[in-house]
């Protein structure tokens, strides 16, 4: 009995180059939570744990049936409020403050999931999650045409990156709507070397 792997088996949603390009995600569905704040601050990394605590929860449910399926990466749709106005693809992080910084922590789960079964889930996780457990859902999300790029090494520069993937959209008269979206390749929770992390850098864009 072969366990699903949605990376490899959706595997264009989780491959970039390290140019920019074009490319049409197609709707999806995840499990997710959604916060507020810096990504430096303790509660994100707290949701995070949470996130993957519910993600097993449903594993075992379907663990040893023919549904059976792994934990895909971890991936972060994040955006600023309105009232900051409207922001080009590189200013994601420094148009309001961090503190102020909406984000929606998420991963990839097959398309037979329901919400019933992020219940049932979550009705067997450990009390310790139970301040967490409200804010986690099921999230069907189409992202449509998008710019992304495979960036590699620290978070801090990533800047660079942005600025790359937004001259490409500006030469080609694509602009930016919707969120910005990272997909971590490499687990950085796991602490480490920054140099070795990977992320995907996506933008949806229109015409």
């Amino acid at each position: 009995m072969k366990t699903l792997n949605l990376p490899g088996y959706d595997a264009s949603n989780y491959t970039a180059t390290a140019h920019p390009e074009v490319i049409h995600i197609g709707k999806a569905k995840f499990i997710s939570i959604i916060g507020k704040g810096s990504f430096t601050e303790k509660i994100f990394y707290q949701r995070i744990d949470s996130l993957k605590q519910a993600v097993l929860a449903v594993i075992r449910i379907y663990k040893g049936s023919e549904q059976d399926f792994e934990m895909s990466f971890l991936e972060g749709l994040y955006w600023n409020d309105t009232r900051y106005g409207e922001h080009s693809i590189s200013r994601i992080f420094d148009t309001a403050p961090l503190s102020e910084l909406n984000y929606r922590l998420m991963i990839r789960m097959p398309g037979f999931i329901t919400s019933e079964n992020i219940t049932r889930a979550k009705d067997s996780m450990d009390p310790v999650y139970k301040d967490f457990l409200s804010d986690i859902n099921l999230f069907e999300y189409h992202e449509g045409q998008c710019i992304q790029m495979l960036h590699k090494g620290p978070f801090a520069g990533e800047i660079d990156t942005l600025k790359k993937i937004e001259a490409f959209a500006k030469k080609r008269g694509l602009v930016k709507r919707g969120f910005h979206h990272e997909i971590y390749l490499v687990d950085f929770t796991l602490g480490g070397w920054q140099q070795q992390l990977e992320t995907i850098l996506r933008e949806p864009v229109n015409l």
